[in-house]
Formats: C-alpha cells, structure tokens, sequence
C-alpha cells in the first residue's frame, strides 16, 4: 500500500531518518533508512520501503506557494 505524503520535517537518527508531514490532512510520521534525493516540502509516494519524489506535483506546489507569497507581498 503506498501513500502520498509532503513531507514538513526531516530528522536525523541513528538508522535512517523520521520523516514527518501531511497525508490527506493528517498529520504523518514514518521511518525510512534512505531520503532518496527527498527534501523538507517535497511530496513524495511512500511504498512502505521506499520513498520516490513525485517531481511534478512538488514543482507545481513550489510554484503555487511562490504564487501565494508574492500575492501577499504585493
């Protein structure tokens, strides 16, 4: 079963990382060994093993949130 996830918050651990974000309005944790390229704000498919940065959508909310922000400034 995999999941999309924005991932909020990357912490360091001993084995791997914790990644905490937003799925489907709740509020995520999951423990991976790898980030696999996956940065804080990117949305990612979580398959369970593996995490794989869905480049398009994290591009588009890049841009939505740029969007936002100089709308709020102007």
């Amino acid at each position: 079963m995999s999941f999309e996830l924005t991932i909020d918050r990357i912490e360091k651990t001993k084995g791997g990382y914790v990644i905490a974000g937003e799925c489907e309005q709740q509020d995520v944790k999951i423990k991976v060994k790898k980030l696999y390229g996956a940065k804080e704000g990117d949305i990612v498919e979580y398959d369970g093993q593996r995490l794989t940065v869905l480049t398009e959508k994290t591009k588009m909310r890049r841009e939505q949130v740029l969007t936002l922000q100089k709308e709020l400034f102007d």
